[in-house]
């Protein structure tokens, strides 16, 4: 009886003792060392559907980027990150038009279309970047969007029209947004779990404004694990395409670097074309994130 009695108070000791432990606060924040990679990979799978000029509208876009990031320095609580595509892959379905791009497998090259988006997108893999970012995950500046877009457009150069409008989107001002949006949730003060925070972005692509005001809660505490829940509110002031949506989804982190292990993100977004309330456009996005250091 008496081992009895004894297990269970070593049992309720640990178990106090683990849950004290799981609500410390913690500090997480971006702190790849210098000299360390990261590889973070994004999945998107967008459908749009709606009505525009009294016809039917239904695209389907499902994209993949892969990155590899490493520290090459960190000075005055800025890192100077390298960044290598190491992947891109497209798959579009609209008006009949189908498009198929993966840069680990081989082109087709008896489809125009195919063939150009093949050279177009092809040349990003391999490409390299860089960026300087601050532990909260604000972005100084980043450098050689414009070398990689010119090398998009050489790649195709009987189909300058197509490389020009593809290379248009990878500008440095979508990069910039882009990594803001993956590495900006991070609170500016400890967290534990039931703790909550918040922060607002603004994007701008192509003319189309979106203001996303994000809530994130810390979740749970395991190991060096974070469970980060994310919750947002998406809005647009442009007249001429008003839009409404929201964000919802979960992040984990690795707590010692701070860089984002997995992922899953849920978009759904309501807008009108050219202002006119009668044709009606929904867009769903999921996106998945999966990274590990290397």
């Amino acid at each position: 009886m008496k081992k009895i009695f004894l297990a269970i108070i070593i049992f309720s000791l640990f178990s106090i003792e683990k849950s004290s432990a799981q609500d410390n606060p913690i500090t997480l924040k971006f702190n790849l060392p210098k000299g360390s990679s990261y590889d973070y990979n994004m999945d998107i799978n967008m459908n749009m559907k709606g009505e525009a000029g009294g016809q039917a509208v239904s695209v389907e876009n499902k994209m993949g980027m892969g990155y590899h990031f490493t520290t090459l320095d960190d000075s005055a609580g800025w890192k100077k990150i390298s960044t290598t595509v190491s992947g891109i892959a497209m798959h579009i379905n609209t008006g009949g038009v189908n498009i198929d791009y993966d840069s680990d497998q081989p082109v087709d090259t008896s489809n125009v279309v195919n063939s150009t988006m093949g050279k177009v997108l092809g040349a990003m893999k391999g490409a390299q970047f860089t960026f300087i970012m601050n532990d909260q995950g604000k972005i100084g500046y980043v450098s050689g969007i414009k070398e990689m877009a010119d090398k998009m457009v050489a790649a195709a150069p009987g189909n300058g029209g197509m490389a020009s409008g593809m290379s248009n989107a990878f500008n440095e001002d979508n990069f910039k947004q882009n990594i803001q949006q993956a590495f900006g949730a991070y609170p500016d003060k400890p967290v534990k779990p039931g703790d909550t925070w918040t922060n607002t972005m603004n994007t701008n692509n192509n003319g189309v404004a979106l203001k996303i005001d994000n809530t994130y809660t810390l979740e749970s505490v395991s190991g060096n694990n974070a469970n980060v829940k994310v919750n947002a509110q998406i809005s647009s002031a442009n007249s001429n395409m008003p839009i409404t949506g929201t964000m919802a989804g979960t992040m984990q982190y690795d707590i010692p670097s701070g860089v984002v292990v997995d992922g899953a993100l849920e978009m759904s977004m309501n807008m009108s074309m050219g202002g006119d309330q009668s044709t009606p456009m929904v867009m769903d996005i999921k996106t998945k994130i999966t990274g590990k250091k290397s």
